[in-house]
C-alpha cells in the first residue's frame, strides 16, 4: 500500500511537471522576444519542470538501486548510507530551484490576482500561496539537517579515518553520486524534449492574432 501511494504521488508529479515543460514551450520563443519579466517567469517554469522530473526519476532509482547493489554483492550498510546520502543530495538539489523559483511565480500571481481580481486568478493565486509556503517551510526545517549529513558525509572526519574506511566512503560518495547525475539528466533531457515540442507545435504569436481576428469579426 506504501508502494502504491508513492507511486501515484510520482504519478500526479510527473504529470505537473509536463504539464509545466509543456507550457513553458509554449511560450518560450516568444518570451525570448519579449523578455522582461515574462521570460523570468518561463525561465522559473521551466526550472521547476526539470526540478520535478529530476524528484520523479530520483525516487525511482532509490527503490531501484538497492536491488542491483544487492546483485553486485555491495555490503547492506553501504546500500543503506548511499540511499541517504542520495536522498539528502537530491532533496536539495531540487528544493532550492522549487522554492527559488516558486517565489517568484508566486508573487506573479498575486500580482495578477490583484490585477484581474477574477476567480480564476484568485483561485491560483490562493494554491500558489499555499504550496510555496508549505514548500519554504518544509525546506527550512529539513534543509539544515540534510546539507550537515551530506558535509558528514562527504568530508567529515577523513583525517581521522583508516584507509579502507576511506576507500569505502569514497564508494559511497561516488555511487550516491552516479544516482543524483543520472535523475538531474533525465530531469533535464525530458523536460527539454516536452518544452521544445510543445515550443514547435505552438506559436503564441499566430494565436493571439486569429483570437483578436475572430473577436473583430474576421476568419
Amino acid at each position: 500500500m506504501r508502494y502504491m501511494l508513492l507511486f501515484v504521488l510520482l504519478a500526479i508529479n510527473f504529470a505537473i511537471s509536463w504539464a509545466n515543460a509543456s507550457y513553458v514551450g509554449r511560450y518560450w520563443s516568444e518570451s525570448k522576444e519579449i523578455g522582461g519579466s515574462f521570460r523570468r517567469e518561463i525561465i522559473c517554469g521551466y526550472v521547476m519542470a526539470i526540478a520535478g522530473f529530476t524528484m520523479v526519476y530520483g525516487y525511482i532509482l532509490l527503490m531501484v538501486a538497492p536491488f542491483f547493489l544487492q546483485l553486485l554483492e555491495v555490503d547492506p550498510d553501504v546500500i543503506m548510507r548511499v540511499e541517504l546520502l542520495a536522498s539528502d543530495l537530491l532533496y536539495l538539489l531540487v528544493g532550492v530551484p522549487i522554492v527559488l523559483s516558486g517565489v517568484r511565480i508566486w508573487l506573479t500571481s498575486l500580482r495578477r490576482a490583484w490585477e484581474e481580481r477574477s476567480f480564476a486568478y484568485l483561485a491560483t493565486a490562493g494554491w500558489n500561496s499555499y504550496a510555496q509556503i508549505h514548500n519554504m517551510m518544509s525546506f527550512a526545517r529539513q534543509a539544515p539537517s540534510a546539507f550537515g549529513r551530506v558535509v558528514e558525509a562527504l568530508f567529515g572526519g577523513s583525517k581521522s579515518r583508516s584507509s579502507s574506511k576511506k576507500k569505502g566512503d569514497a564508494l559511497i560518495a561516488y555511487l550516491a553520486i552516479i544516482v543524483v547525475v543520472a535523475a538531474l539528466l533525465g530531469g533535464y533531457f525530458t523536460a527539454d524534449a516536452i518544452m521544445k515540442r510543445a515550443d514547435a507545435e505552438y506559436d503564441a504569436f499566430a494565436y493571439a492574432e486569429q483570437r483578436r481576428r475572430q473577436q473583430r469579426g474576421y476568419y
